[in-house]
């Protein structure tokens, strides 16, 4: 079954970026931070994101990419929440501790980041990403990016890993967006690629109540 997880544990999948960020270098920090500053500034004191995804994952050897669709709620110093509900119902929840996953079978499947670093790094990838966290993106990248769309107010920006452990589960990625992040796009060696669009995305600048925080409890295998 495919599902979400499969992000952290097998290659990776296709979808266009906008623009090529390549093309345009950062050379420092105040390009960058200028680069992003309306949707970091959404993002300052905020909490709780939720919003919805659409997540295709295009491999060589199939013809049609697998897509599927749900919401997901991200917890500032928490983790992120996906919820598959097409086109089958499955929960992943991402930590700093681990991985879980949760199918419509009430099944649960654990990755614990003690033993599997990877999903540690993953972890603070998507933490970053959605806080647009340049300071830790650039502790493991090299950044790179520019304007896509100067009428529309539309970035794009480019990272490369540095350590072997994270260009083992993609070799490049872009991040693309307007006043939010909008779409996260990974690449691997093959040149398979996987696409996560995010859109309908709402801000909190209050900490997570008892619901939110239930979310991130799956129950134990």
């Amino acid at each position: 079954m495919w599902c979400l997880c499969a992000l952290f544990v097998m290659p990776a999948a296709s979808g266009a970026p906008a623009a090529d960020p390549v093309a345009h270098p950062l050379t420092d920090e105040a390009q960058l931070r200028s680069l992003l500053s309306r949707p970091a500034s959404k993002l300052r004191n905020a909490q709780v994101l939720t919003g919805k995804f659409q997540h295709s994952r295009h491999l060589s050897e199939i013809p049609k990419p697998l897509v599927a669709h749900g919401e997901f709620t991200f917890v500032r110093d928490l983790g992120v929440y996906w919820h598959t509900r097409q086109p089958f119902d499955s929960v992943v929840v991402l930590t700093g501790t681990g991985l879980a996953q949760s199918d419509e079978g009430g099944v649960v499947q654990r990755i614990s980041a003690d033993e599997q670093p990877g999903v540690r790094l993953i972890t603070n990838i998507f933490m970053a990403l959605f806080t647009l966290d340049t300071q830790g993106l650039a502790r493991d990248f090299d950044l790179s990016g520019g304007v896509a769309d100067e009428k529309q107010n539309r970035w794009i920006i480019g990272l490369k890993p540095r350590a072997k452990a994270i260009a083992g589960v993609f070799k490049e990625a872009t991040v693309a967006g307007a006043d939010d992040v909008e779409q996260v796009v990974l690449t691997d060696a093959r040149g398979d690629r996987t696409v996560i669009d995010l859109n309908g995305i709402t801000y909190s600048i209050d900490p997570p109540g008892a619901d939110v925080r239930a979310l991130f409890a799956l129950p134990r295998p």
